[in-house]
């Protein structure tokens, strides 16, 4: 049972290259379970390629990443998230012409007895994720339907269909209005009281004195 500010996960010594550029050069961080660390750094800085390592985008060239206190080598972003580490991406990882409930549940969606997606579910329950974030907007909506900043609403409410254990938010103010920032901003507080690790990848110094 993890108790407030235990280590849920820790990256140690984390190397990363790409043609050209070292990205990261021998980089650890801690994430603790109820708080919210904020990584900041101009572009380049190698922010997202930190926590990509740690979600399951792309593999680190050197170190360790340990969750739970187990050491952990994630081969894409589903065994991350299976094993509960969410990410909130900054370049939108959505399918405009799936509806908002087949995008939250893209690769999980609940099934019936049958073995067939049970659609009326799926719907349910991505209508009480868009309440939580106070979007109005209909679960069969098609997501091209959407204006760019509730597709981020969209994006967020994904991460939380996940229930997951380490929450990493990049730049995830950048495209939505004052109100769903506002939202937003309550449902990190939520997170943080549930003992949700979040890392939280920001240029807005403002965002930090308030969360």
């Amino acid at each position: 049972m993890t108790t407030h500010g235990d280590i849920v996960l820790q990256a140690q010594g984390i190397s990363k290259s790409f043609p050209g550029v070292k990205a990261l050069d021998d980089v650890s961080i801690i994430l603790r379970s109820g708080h919210l660390t904020a990584l900041l750094g101009e572009n380049g800085a190698g922010k997202s390629t930190l926590m990509n390592i740690i979600a399951g985008v792309f593999p680190a060239d050197a170190g360790e990443v340990r969750l739970g206190g187990k050491q952990v080598r994630f081969s894409n972003p589903r065994e991350a998230r299976e094993a509960g580490i969410a990410m909130i991406f900054q370049e939108l990882n959505l399918i405009p012409n799936l509806t908002v409930a087949a995008n939250i549940f893209l690769g999980r969606e609940p099934m019936n007895h049958l073995g067939f997606i049970d659609a009326a579910r799926m719907n349910r329950e991505a209508a009480k994720l868009l309440g939580e974030l106070d979007l109005d907007v209909e679960p069969t909506t098609p997501l091209g339907q959407l204006r760019v900043g509730q597709q981020q609403v969209v994006e967020i409410a994904k991460a939380l269909s996940t229930n997951a254990r380490v929450l990493i938010m990049d730049e995830p103010t950048s495209a939505i209005t004052e109100h769903e920032i506002e939202v937003l901003f309550g449902i990190v507080e939520k997170l943080k009281k549930q003992g949700v690790a979040i890392a939280y990848i920001t240029h807005k110094l403002e965002d930090l004195t308030r969360i």
